[in-house]
């Protein structure tokens, strides 16, 4: 896989995949995936003696900084792993697009109905790193892989995704999971309009991001030179509603707080501030589950 400074989400993506990894050793596991691991690689260690210090640091049981550093990630899986399912319990049409696809293992680890199609687009390299990382493994779907770059205004995705089969006539689930915050704010806008153009009435969407709190936040990170992730963040909204609702979309919008508080993940030994912060920029995240209006 490229570096961190030449490929940045790429880099993101196996931080990413080796939080999944290590949620499978949670006794309250929120999701399986038992391809995790073999994705993020040497990321898992590397996380967990970086935690092992923070531990020894502030002088607090590694289960709890294991838990407040991968339970957004944990909880945001579930929450479109519950998305997913509920909108396929729903159609007998089933194409799903993950974009930004990035090291997303629900092609392999999902029980698919018969037929159903599931398309991925990102970057080649992040594909082919995954193809061969997963060479011993087969989809459980029609799985399609799609070269493309999400930032591109030619789109060139949209023509490969139409050429593999995709029909833009056919209600869609699509899934944008910690992807908007890291484009450009005019790229942002324009994926989100062509994802409306691309969609059916009925169409779904899944997808979270942050306010623009946070994004002040990230850049003061970059310009400190930490935060390896949250420095990568170049787009963020504060009226997800709002803003999907420009773009024909229905939306219900979820607070990570609210979901992992079902599944124990937000005691009161350990605070929010890694997802929602302080007063300070009136930080935040979001989650999202909108529907395409007629």
């Amino acid at each position: 896989m490229s570096s961190a400074a030449s490929d940045p989400i790429s880099y993101t993506a196996r931080i990413v995949a080796a939080k999944r990894a290590i949620e499978q050793s949670h006794p309250g596991r929120l999701f399986e995936d038992p391809y995790a691991a073999l994705l993020a690689g040497d990321e898992v260690e590397n996380l967990l003696v970086k935690w092992r210090e923070v531990a020894r640091r502030q002088d607090r049981p590694l289960e709890d900084v294991i838990v407040k550093r991968t339970r957004y990630i944990a909880i945001r899986t579930r929450f479109f792993d519950d998305l997913l399912r509920s909108a396929l319990s729903e159609t007998d049409n089933s194409q799903i697009v993950i974009l930004g696809a990035g090291l997303d293992t629900r092609a392999f680890r999902f029980g698919w109905p018969l037929a159903t199609h599931v398309y991925e687009v990102d970057h080649p390299e992040v594909l082919n790193y995954k193809v061969h990382a997963l060479q011993n493994h087969a989809p459980t779907c029609q799985h399609h892989l799609i070269p493309g770059d999400l930032t591109d205004a030619q789109a060139s995705w949209v023509k490969a995704l139409l050429d593999q089969g995709f029909q833009s006539t056919n209600p869609t689930i699509w899934l944008l999971e910690g992807v908007v915050m890291y484009l450009p704010e005019p790229s942002a806008h324009a994926l989100l309009k062509r994802l409306s153009l691309l969609s059916s009435a009925g169409s779904v969407l899944g997808m979270d991001g942050v306010t623009v709190g946070s994004i002040a936040a990230a850049q003061r990170a970059q310009k400190a030179d930490r935060g390896r992730v949250v420095r990568h963040w170049e787009f963020g909204h504060d009226d997800p509603n709002h803003l999907l609702a420009d773009y024909g979309w229905s939306a219900e919008i979820s607070q990570p707080q609210d979901i992992g508080s079902t599944h124990d993940r937000y005691p009161r030994s350990l605070p929010i501030e890694a997802e929602v912060g302080g007063n300070q920029d009136k930080r935040g995240v979001w989650l999202v589950s909108a529907r395409k209006r007629e």
